[in-house]
């Protein structure tokens, strides 16, 4: 079986529901395998087939709710409202984004910041495609890249780690401000 294949993809997705619900109930590191195959009702050998632990599976569910819907087709035009859409993803499930949070803010940060960088290197080349800014340099591309990558992935724990108070609208809005008051900058 492919691991990217349709029926692969509802089977990472039980389990991503099934430990998401767990994490609802109990903190992390109370969280057993066995827990997660009990709860989605699949054998222990299918989650390993998909992850190697739990660590994995939280991997996956930030990639795939959080990043990969971020980035997919990003551009100048849907920034705001992309930034929003993370924002409400989180929101909506505050608890598990909280709980997550909370194992290892440091390796939470680390990856989240690792895999905005690699999608902001995309993000920088398409961007400068569609609106005919001249290429930069890899290493240009990479610098800025990590700058946002780091950038965006602080704000963000920063606002799960004072409990998420502000609304995803009331984020947005100052993310925005931040945007605009770096666009006058650099025209300066």
């Amino acid at each position: 079986m492919n691991k990217n294949s349709p029926c692969a993809i509802r089977t990472k997705t039980k389990m991503a529901k099934a430990f998401k619900e767990l994490m609802n109930a109990k903190p992390f590191d109370k969280i057993t395998v066995s827990d997660i195959t009990e709860k989605c009702k699949i054998h222990r050998q299918t989650f390993y087939y998909h992850f190697q632990d739990r660590y994995e599976l939280l991997d996956w569910i930030i990639l795939n709710e959080l990043l990969e819907p971020f980035m997919n087709g990003f551009s100048l035009e849907n920034m705001y409202d992309k930034f929003r859409t993370l924002l409400e993803t989180m929101n909506n499930e505050k608890k598990f984004y909280q709980s997550a949070v909370r194992i290892d803010s440091g390796e939470v940060s680390t990856y989240l910041s690792r895999a905005s960088k690699a999608q902001f290197v995309e993000v920088l080349r398409n961007l400068g495609a569609k609106n005919n800014i001249e290429p930069q340099t890899a290493e240009n591309n990479m610098l800025i890249a990590e700058f946002f990558g780091y950038g965006l992935s602080g704000v963000v724990l920063s606002w799960v780690q004072r409990g998420m108070k502000e609304s995803p609208e009331e984020l947005t809005a100052k993310i925005a401000n931040l945007i605009d008051v770096c666009k006058k900058i650099a025209k300066r």
